[in-house]
């Protein structure tokens, strides 16, 4: 017979042996899944790296084509699955240009009338560009007394936000069936603006009711908007 003490010595040899095989087994299948996966990422950077290749090239055909639009499109959905994909985005920049300076349009806008007719039809979240020129004589007929203006007067009936006499740009949009205008902004020089809504866009010069001013200004529009009948 057996002594106790050997007796549980055999008993924890076999616990252990029951316990160390399934282990190793274990073991050998987390290597062989390890295994696996390093083949499946294998499987997955050249599945990426072909779509960027034919992307990029469906994006040059494009460009060729002349449809910026579609071939920015196939660049941004490159750097949606790879961010730093060299050049790409110097590519998108090129795209843009592009877009705004193949659409242009120029009017003049009358000091005396003060707004333009609708510039153009201009869409949510494209861009377009305004650029202007020339002088013009701002004439006003205001009147005051030692205490200043009134609390109503012409002046404040000015675009908030806009220098007296700059010329200025406004998108007249819809919501809910209703009219709906939106936050003027400064054109001056040239500004670069993204609509917020779709809509028409409005150019003039902030100027304050009853003035009397003559002279005409250039503006040149280019980018992604439509032009619409004065």
């Amino acid at each position: 017979m057996l002594k106790s003490k050997n007796f549980r010595k055999v008993l924890f040899l076999i616990g252990f042996m029951g316990i160390a095989f399934p282990a190793q087994d274990v073991l050998a299948q987390g290597s062989s899944k390890k295994g696996n996966v390093k083949q499946l990422n294998i499987q997955a950077d050249k599945l990426r790296d072909s779509f960027i290749r034919q992307s990029a090239e469906i994006a040059r055909k494009y460009s060729d084509a002349g449809d910026y639009e579609k071939s920015k499109e196939m660049l941004e959905s490159i750097l949606s699955i790879k961010k730093d994909v060299p050049g790409v985005k110097a590519m998108i920049d090129q795209l843009d240009e592009k877009m705004i300076s193949s659409n242009s349009a120029d009017f003049e806008i009358d000091a005396a009338r003060n707004w333009s007719g609708p510039a153009g039809l201009v869409a949510k979240g494209r861009s377009i560009r305004i650029q202007a020129t020339g002088t013009y004589d701002l004439i006003t007929d205001i009147k005051t007394g030692v205490e200043g203006l009134p609390e109503k007067n012409p002046m404040k009936e000015l675009a908030p936000g806009v220098p007296v006499g700059a010329l200025m740009g406004v998108v007249l949009s819809q919501e809910k069936g209703k009219p709906k205008m939106g936050k003027p902004f400064k054109i001056g020089e040239k500004v670069e603006f993204t609509p917020k809504d779709d809509g028409v866009l409005m150019i003039g010069l902030n100027l304050p009711p009853g003035h009397q001013s003559k002279g005409k200004v250039k503006v040149r529009i280019s980018g992604y908007f439509r032009r619409s009948s004065n």
